[in-house]
């Protein structure tokens, strides 16, 4: 005898039989529901739809719903008073302060409009799919599927950075294929794409170029009380501002990365024109190693002893460069102060390394690219206070190259030519967020245009540097030395 519901153990066959009917009998179950779910032919409800939408963007939902409540419960006047002094406070900042409009408001104000009047929504979205070949039909449905905008930034007035989520089936290579055809029926510049998590990417969609003719020279100041050691005019941003770059304080080192002829000495000529009164009257001291031997030989003469153009001269220069650092740090413990105003007791000392990656990955001797990177390291961590700057150009950004890159904490990327190389200069996502340096064309009227990461912000700005002739040069070098002439002859 046994229990009701309950098999004796000398029958096991009975019981595996049984379990077995009931798995089949699941298994049934659920393939009747697959086949239920996936062979019907009805979409989803309109008003479903528009529930999904509405929970995705709150804000275009709520605003209009605010702004007829608050029209209904207080009012037309008070409410059109309310939105037009709110627009007049916005155009008053607008106006008033340029920066911090530009920075706090402008990018979102411009991410609002292209999201929305522009052929990122709606009919338009689903028409730029449709021309392009990106939309899929759906097999059992027969509904045509689009992929979604997730948002859309615009750190950039020239920049769009559209997050799409793409299509089951679709991946990178499906629209790394249809690039210029996004481009031309986008009508702008260029587009580039960067993976930003699965079944997600970014479009970086350059709407137009910010720099279409060359930027003159600087002037070089007249006196050295007019230079300004902490803001030298480089070339020009995406908004039609001055770029400027420090060599004094928490951003004086800089690592400038770019492709052979992306302009990369433009930033570091227009820097040494700005402090030319300071070479000029001992307040600055320049130092370089130029191991291309070309466009700084005929700086020799404003340097006087302090050139360098091949490796082992270069270790020598840099352990002088570093022992003058140490001598300064040692001078200032002795007077007891732990900072000093720039004089000529104690200078600017401005140390140009050109092509670093030509005289770490390629020098002659293992020793003397440890030797470099560690006498780098030195100055990039303890320079500050003594005033020893330091910006070196480099035309491969690598790790394997350079492993003292995040040294630096200032960093300008010029043309490149791999997608990967704007994040290891600027840092992670920067191509995401629009840094596509790697787009660059390789011409000669682009070179000097990169991006570079200010202070205070985590997205990337489009700069150019101005364009520094021969003629340029030599007249910074006679400013300078016929002004120490006259100095020593006065004196």
């Amino acid at each position: 005898m046994f229990r009701p519901g309950h098999l004796p153990s000398r029958c096991p066959g009975l019981l595996m039989s049984a379990s077995a009917d009931r798995t089949h009998t699941t298994r049934q179950k659920v393939n009747t529901m697959t086949r239920t779910t996936n062979t019907t032919r009805r979409a989803v409800g309109a008003e479903f739809r528009a529930a999904l939408w509405a929970v995705r963007h709150p804000g275009m939902v709520l605003t209009p719903i605010t702004a007829g409540y608050s029209a209904l419960e207080w009012g037309m006047l008070p409410t059109g008073s309310v939105l037009g002094g709110a627009t007049l406070a916005a155009l008053a900042w607008y106006r008033a302060h340029p920066g911090s409009f530009d920075h706090w408001a402008a990018p979102r104000v411009r991410a609002w409009r292209r999201r929305w009047l522009s052929a990122y929504t709606g009919p338009r979205w689903r028409s730029l799919m449709d021309a392009v070949d990106l939309e899929r039909v759906h097999k059992k449905t027969g509904h045509t599927l689009y992929p979604g905008v997730v948002r859309v930034r615009a750190f950039s007035p020239n920049v769009d950075i559209v997050h799409v989520r793409m299509l089951k089936g679709q991946s990178k290579r499906t629209y790394q294929a249809k690039l210029e055809e996004l481009a031309d029926t986008l009508k702008v510049e260029r587009v580039a794409i960067e993976a930003t998590k699965p079944g997600h990417l970014a479009l970086i969609v350059q709407r137009r170029e910010a720099f279409t003719t060359p930027i003159p020279a600087p002037d070089m100041p007249a006196t050295s009380a007019e230079v300004d050691p902490a803001a030298l005019v480089i070339g020009e941003d995406e908004y039609g501002g001055d770029w400027t770059e420090s060599v004094v304080g928490p951003a004086m080192h800089r690592l400038i990365a770019g492709a052979t002829g992306a302009g990369k000495n433009s930033v570091v000529l227009a820097m040494l024109l700005g402090l030319a009164p300071w070479f000029r009257d001992g307040l600055a001291k320049l130092w370089i190693i130029d191991p291309k031997m070309m466009e700084f030989t005929a700086l020799r003469e404003v340097c006087e002893n302090r050139y360098a153009d091949n490796s082992a001269d270069g270790v020598d220069l840099l352990q002088r460069y570093v022992d003058n650092m140490e001598r300064t740090q040692k001078h200032m413990q002795s007077l007891g102060v732990r900072e000093q105003p720039i004089s000529r007791e104690f200078p600017l000392h401005v140390l140009v390394v050109d092509e670093l990656a030509r005289l770490v990955a390629f020098a002659d001797d293992g020793s003397e690219a440890r030797a470099i990177n560690n006498a780098l390291a030195k100055i990039t961590s303890m320079g500050r206070t003594t005033h020893h700057s330091v910006t070196a150009t480099t035309i491969d950004p690598s790790k394997d190259v350079l492993d003292i890159r995040d040294l630096f904490p200032s960093k300008i990327c010029l043309r490149v030519s791999s997608p990967t190389q704007p994040d290891m200069v600027l840092g992670a996502e920067m191509r995401e967020r629009g840094a596509i340096a790697d787009e660059i064309p390789n011409l000669p009227e682009t070179a000097g245009i990169g991006y570079r990461v200010g202070e205070r912000t985590r997205y990337p700005q489009r700069v150019r540097a101005a364009y520094t002739s021969d003629a340029d040069m030599v007249e910074f070098v006679r400013f300078v030395t016929e002004g120490r002439r006259n100095l020593r002859s006065v004196a």
